[in-house]
């Protein structure tokens, strides 16, 4: 039995904790259908490090990742900093195959 496999985006957006539940409402309401969501996400960039081990959560990171179709990726890639404009915050698509078309 062979199954068909079909290309999808993955988006993965880190974003400070407080912005999560925000960030994932805005993605249902651009079509996306799931997400899955990593707290205390650690790491360095143009802001410096990020360790997640404040006692507040405030400055937290999260790991949101989605997958959708291309346009749909590429539609939130390009408005996610014009919707938050202040956050600090990654945004990032990457290829995906995926077996079951209809759950994204």
């Amino acid at each position: 039995m062979s199954t068909e496999i079909h290309r999808r985006r993955k988006i993965e957006v880190i974003v400070e904790a407080p912005l999560a539940r925000a960030v994932i409402e805005w993605l249902g309401d651009q079509g996306v259908r799931g997400y899955s969501l990593i707290p205390r996400v650690s790491g360095g960039g143009h802001h410096g490090e990020r360790q997640g081990d404040d006692v507040t959560r405030v400055f937290e990171n999260v790991l949101i990742i989605a997958i959708a179709p291309e346009d749909m990726a590429r539609a939130i890639l390009t408005g996610f900093h014009a919707r938050f404009p202040n956050a600090t915050g990654i945004i990032y698509l990457s290829d995906v195959d995926v077996a079951r078309s209809a759950h994204f």
